[in-house]
């Protein structure tokens, strides 16, 4: 993930979760503290794998992404 937004600079980034996630309390520890995003149950291969959670900007590319840190 990059380690910052290229766009806003937050250090907030969020993964994003594919599928159908089992419930546990880790998993709504991480949800509430913006650790992990939802994506939903369908997956395609044009999919972001992490979000600014800040301005909401998607990242499609982790070569791309990792390109813009510093």
């Amino acid at each position: 993930m990059p380690k910052k937004c290229p766009v806003c600079g937050s250090v907030k980034i969020a993964a994003y979760l594919w599928g159908e996630p089992a419930y546990s309390e880790e998993f709504e520890a991480d949800l509430k503290g913006k650790k992990i995003i939802l994506g939903g149950c369908c997956i395609s291969d044009d999919d972001p794998f992490c979000a600014c959670v800040k301005c909401n900007t998607d990242f499609y590319n982790l070569t791309n992404n990792l390109n813009h840190e510093t």
